[in-house]
């Protein structure tokens, strides 16, 4: 008598109790013998049955159990976090397959490709003095080249009109040489340098504005005693058409620092500065004298803090910015003896360079 027989007799165990007799463990052995002959025929069978692979499934043990659901999960929360992944690529070769279907292109190729005739005319009439161009003055072309620039301001112009650009670029800077030279004379502590050093770049910086246009609509330079980079008081001259060129000198928004020296020295004397203001030439040139020669687009509405607003001079300690310039005609500019009347209108104004540079270095 085996073990387990010998372990039921001496139990006692009745039939109809809960507990499992030797007859009901022969069913279940055999039950459980015919579910692993199904599962191995249901193996060999198709296995692209979904309800015999889920039935064989079912009748593993339940290490083996537990061990594919494992399996079972581990591989769908792989899929769960791949699916982003797989949408965002969808997502970006639909958009491809989009683009295809609608047939649109690189901005390169949809870019209109432009001739050197292919321009908006320019809206100022420059004149043109006869026997122009002239050795003293800008010459009509640089004026007309502005002008057409201001109406077709973007990189495509300048590149089809590069040849014509060079041209003006050199009769500009040409003319400052000759400025440099005769009011170097008037002012001996202005910097020797190239005239080209003292001619700014055509190019806008783009950086904190919303207006994209690449190129300023005027040529300008300046020199001074430090250059045009430099802190010190100077002279400025600019050519653009429309009768807006311009020639003036002084100090363009200095720094807190320097303001704040120009104010000591005029609260400590105020008279060099007065003097140099109320000669009859810068009148004359300018069309006023005096305190109201200034350029008056820079200075505070009441006295600087820490001035008295009563201070006797509080018409100049209000001035943030300290210059003085008028404006020239397009046919002055191009017309003979322009660069005798730019000299004369500096010489003006030596005095009431170097009173400032004084003051401030």
């Amino acid at each position: 008598m085996s073990p387990a027989t010998r372990s039921i007799k001496q139990s006692n165990v009745k039939p109809n109790s809960n507990s499992v007799g030797p007859t009901r463990l022969k069913t279940r052995v055999a039950r459980a013998n015919a579910l692993s002959t199904n599962s191995s025929k249901a193996k060999a069978s198709d296995k692209g049955s979904d309800s015999e692979s889920n039935y064989s499934e079912e009748s593993m043990d339940s290490p083996q159990r537990a061990s594919a659901d494992r399996s079972k999960e581990g591989n769908s929360k792989t899929a769960k976090r791949k699916k982003p992944e797989q949408s965002q690529k969808s997502r970006k070769k639909k958009s491809k397959d989009d683009k295809k279907e609608t047939g649109s292109k690189p901005t390169e190729q949809t870019t209109t490709v432009r001739s050197m005739d292919d321009i908006n005319p320019a809206i100022i009439d420059i004149p043109h003095p006869e026997g122009s161009p002239f050795a003293d003055a800008v010459s009509p072309d640089t004026l007309l080249f502005m002008a057409d620039l201001a109406e077709n301001n973007e990189r495509e112009f300048m590149l089809l009109h590069n040849e014509r650009w060079l041209k003006c670029k050199q009769d500009f800077t040409d003319f400052v040489g000759q400025v440099m030279e005769h009011t170097r004379q008037l002012d001996p502590s202005i910097l020797e340098c190239q005239a080209k050093e003292a001619v700014y770049r055509l190019n806008r910086d783009l950086r904190f504005t919303n207006d994209k246009r690449p190129y300023k609509t005027f040529l300008s330079a300046s020199f001074s005693r430090g250059g045009k980079k430099s802190p010190f008081a100077g002279y400025y001259l600019s050519v653009c058409p429309g009768n807006r060129s311009f020639i003036g000198a002084g100090l363009w928004s200095p720094s807190s620092a320097i303001i704040s020296r120009i104010r000591q020295g005029i609260m400590e004397d105020p008279t060099l500065l007065r003097q140099a203001l109320d000669l009859p030439m810068i009148e004359e040139i300018y069309g006023s004298k005096g305190v109201d020669a200034l350029e008056s687009d820079d200075r505070l509405k009441t006295a600087p803090k820490g001035v008295d607003k009563n201070h006797p001079d509080i018409d100049l300690l209000r001035y943030k910015s300290f210059v003085i310039g008028r404006r020239w005609d397009d046919q002055e500019v191009v017309s003979e003896g322009f660069l005798e009347k730019v000299t004369d209108a500096y010489e003006a104004l030596v005095p009431f360079v170097t009173v400032l540079n004084a003051w401030t270095g």
